[in-house]
C-alpha cells in the first residue's frame, strides 16, 4: 500500500490510515508513506531561506514545521506521547543542525537537499508506526535507505536494481508475515556508501512499485482522495468520469503526458511482474477504484490530459540544410548532454520541433550547445494537451497550435 501526503495531513487523517491498515491486517503488508501534507515543500523552503542567510525567517519556518508535527503527536497520543515525541524531536534536532550548517556556509548543494527533505518521510512514518502500535496493530518501522540503493545523482537518483532487489528479498522479506505491517518511506534511498538520496519529487509511488516488484506482491494499492483515475482533471473539465480499468500501456501513456494520479515511473516495475495496481479512495474505502493491469477498458473512454508550463523549441540548420538524420543525431546528443526532458517531437524538411518541460537552466544550456550550428526559436507558457480516444469535435482545439501530432487514437496539441 502507498499513502500520499494528503492522507496523513493531520491526526484525523492518520487515524483513518491506521483503520485502513487494520482492515487488511490478515494480510502481510508493506506500507509506503509520504511526508505529511506539504512538509517536503516546507523543508525545501527552510533550506533555501538558510542558503540566502535569512536567519529570522529560518527560525520562523523551522518553528512552524516543529509545531505542526508536535501538534499531531499530541493529538494522537495525548499523555502517552513521551516515547514518540522523543523520536520526533531527534529528527527535528538533526534538521536544525543541517540548517545551521547551510546558514553558516550559505550554500545548498543537491546532496544537502536530499538530506534535509528526507526528514518529511522519516517523521511521518515514525508517527504512523507508533500510532499503529498504540492501537495494538503489529507494526515495524523500517528505513527505506537501508534497502533501496541508488547512484549519487542527488535529487533524481537512479535505482541500482541488483543491490536493491537483493536487499529487499533477503532482509525485508524475512520481516514480513501475516498480520504485520511494515511501515517505510517513499521518495528516499541511499548510495552504496550510505549517503541519503531522493528519487525525484512525487516519487513515493515509484518507491511502492519498487518494493512490490522485489517482494513479488499480490497487488499494489495507491490510496488517493479521488474515487479512482478520472478521464480528466475535475479542476479543469466538468462531468469527468472514472475509468474502471486501464492497461499498463494506457497508464504509462497517461502518466507520461501529465496525468498526476500516479508517478510515471510507477508502472514499469509492476508491469515486469504483472502485479495489478489499484487506485482507491481513502475517503470511502468501499468504492472499487481503478485497476491497472493487463486488462484494458472494454468501453472506449475519451481522456483529456493537460501538462502545463511547457516550452516549444524549433531548431533549424543555419545553412538551410534539410533536417536529416545526422543533424537530428547532433541535436539529440545535446538533448542528452544537457538533461532536457522531451515530451513530444516533430520534424519537417528543415526543422525539428520539441515540446519540453520548462526548466530554464537546462533549456539555456541546451540552446548554448546548439547556437554554432542551428537557429533556435523558443516560446514559453504553453500547454501540452493530450486527448486519448479523441472525437471529431476535439479537432477544434488545433487552432493556433504550435505543434499538432496524431498517433492512432491519440491527439497531441501544444498551444
Amino acid at each position: 500500500m502507498k499513502f500520499g501526503g494528503a492522507s496523513v495531513k493531520d491526526a484525523a487523517a492518520i487515524r483513518n490510515v491506521a483503520a485502513i491498515i487494520t482492515e487488511h491486517q490478515e494480510q502481510a503488508l508493506l506500507v509506503v508513506i509520504s511526508a505529511m501534507d506539504k512538509t517536503t515543500n516546507h523543508l525545501e523552503n527552510l533550506a533555501y531561506l538558510a542558503r540566502d542567510g535569512k536567519e529570522a525567517e529560518v527560525k520562523e519556518q523551522f518553528a512552524k514545521i516543529k509545531r505542526f508535527h508536535l501538534k499531531i503527536v499530541a493529538d494522537l497520543f495525548g499523555d502517552k506521547q513521551a516515547e514518540v515525541k522523543s523520536k520526533v524531536d531527534a529528527f527535528l534536532d538533526k534538521i536544525e543542525r543541517i540548517v545551521s550548517g547551510i546558514l553558516m556556509l550559505e550554500e545548498f548543494p543537491p546532496r544537502t537537499y536530499d538530506r534535509i527533505v528526507s526528514f518529511g518521510e522519516l517523521l511521518s512514518t515514525t508517527v504512523v508506526a507508533e500510532y499503529l502500535k498504540l492501537a495494538d496493530q503489529e507494526a515495524v518501522w523500517i528505513d527505506a535507505r537501508d534497502y533501496l540503493k541508488t547512484d549519487a545523482n542527488y535529487r533524481q537518483a537512479g535505482v541500482i536494481w541488483s543491490l536493491t532487489e537483493a536487499n529487499i528479498r533477503t532482509q525485508v522479506m524475512s520481516l514480513s508475515r501475516r498480520g504485520r505491517a511494515l511501515i517505510t518511506q517513499g521518495f528516499i534511498g541511499s548510495t552504496t556508501d550510505g549517503k541519503t538520496t531522493t528519487l525525484g519529487r512525487e516519487g513515493s509511488d515509484y518507491t511502492a512499485s519498487i518494493f512490490a516488484h522485489c517482494l513479488n506482491a499480490s497487488s499494489l494499492v495507491v490510496w488517493k482522495d479521488v474515487p479512482g483515475i478520472l478521464n480528466g482533471d475535475p479542476r479543469i473539465r466538468e462531468n469527468t468520469i472514472k475509468i474502471d480499468n486501464l492497461s499498463y500501456e494506457e497508464a504509462v501513456e497517461m502518466t507520461f503526458y501529465g496525468a498526476s494520479v500516479i508517478h510515471p515511473k510507477t508502472i514499469k516495475p509492476i508491469f515486469n511482474k504483472r502485479i495489478p495496481l489499484r487506485v482507491k479512495c481513502f475517503l470511502d474505502t468501499s468504492l472499487p477504484g481503478t485497476v491497472i493491469s493487463e486488462q484494458t477498458n472494454p468501453e472506449l473512454v475519451t481522456s483529456y490530459i493537460v501538462k502545463k508550463n511547457q516550452v516549444f523549441i524549433r531548431i533549424k540548420p543555419r545553412d538551410f540544410s534539410f533536417m536529416e538524420e545526422h543533424l537530428m543525431q547532433e541535436v539529440f546528443y545535446h538533448v542528452n548532454k544537457s538533461g532536457l526532458k522531451v515530451n513530444l517531437l516533430q520534424n519537417s524538411a528543415i526543422s525539428l520541433m520539441l515540446c519540453v518541460d520548462n526548466r530554464p537552466a537546462v533549456i539555456n544550456a541546451f540552446e548554448a550547445l546548439l547556437l554554432d550550428q542551428f537557429l533556435v526559436e523558443i516560446r514559453e507558457g504553453l500547454k501540452l494537451n493530450t486527448i486519448i480516444n479523441f472525437e471529431k469535435s476535439d479537432l477544434a482545439n488545433i487552432e493556433e497550435a504550435k505543434m499538432v501530432q496524431l498517433q492512432e487514437n491519440k491527439l497531441y496539441i501544444v498551444k
